[in-house]
C-alpha cells in the first residue's frame, strides 16, 4: 500500500522540480542573451540543476572551493601562455581579456565570501549556466554565470560571473 502511494508522489516531486528548472533555465538564458555582445553565436553548454539559496551572496564551502579551483585554473593558464609573466604581451587579446574577467569575478566573490557566514533562511534558489559566445573584438568565452532567484522561480535577484579557461 505504502509503495503506490510512494510512486505517484515521487513522480509529482520529479515534474515539479523539472517544471523549476525548465523556468528558472528560460529566464537566465533570455537574461544572457539579452546582455551578450553577439546573441546570435551565443551558445549553452550546459544548465545545473537549481540549489537552494539562502540569501544572495551566501555560498557552501563546497562552492567556495570549488570556485577558487577555477579561478585557480584561469590563472595557470594565464601563466602557462605568459611564460610566468616573463613573456608578458600586453597585445594578446586572449590574456588580457581573461585577466580582466578574472579580476572582476574575483571583486565580486571576495565580497560573497566574506559574507559567506551570514546564512540566512531560505530565500529561492540558484542556478549556473555554462555557455561560449564571442566578444565584441571577436574571440571566443567561455563563462559560468550564476543566478540567485525568489522563491517562485520567476525574479533574478543578483548575478555573477566567471571566466572559464
Amino acid at each position: 500500500m505504502r509503495l503506490r502511494l510512494l510512486f505517484p508522489l515521487l513522480a509529482l516531486l520529479l515534474l515539479v522540480s523539472c517544471d523549476r528548472k525548465g523556468r528558472m533555465a528560460s529566464v537566465a538564458e533570455e537574461n544572457i542573451f539579452c546582455t551578450a555582445d553577439h546573441p546570435e553565436g551565443l551558445v549553452i553548454k550546459a544548465v545545473s540543476e537549481p540549489d537552494s539559496a539562502f540569501g544572495v551572496s551566501y555560498l557552501t564551502q563546497h562552492e567556495v572551493n570549488s570556485l577558487a579551483s577555477l579561478m585557480k585554473q584561469v590563472t595557470e593558464v594565464i601563466m602557462e601562455r605568459t611564460n610566468g609573466m616573463t613573456e608578458f604581451n600586453p597585445d594578446d587579446r586572449y590574456v588580457m581579456d581573461l585577466a580582466e574577467r578574472q579580476m572582476h569575478a574575483m571583486t565580486e566573490l571576495r565580497g560573497m565570501v566574506y559574507k559567506t557566514n551570514e546564512k540566512r533562511g531560505w530565500s529561492g534558489w540558484k542556478l549556473r549556466i555554462d555557455y561560449e559566445t564571442s566578444g565584441s573584438d571577436g574571440l571566443k568565452r567561455r563563462t559560468e554565470r550564476w543566478f540567485f532567484f525568489d522563491k517562485d522561480c520567476k525574479t533574478i535577484l543578483r548575478s555573477f560571473e566567471l571566466p572559464l579557461p
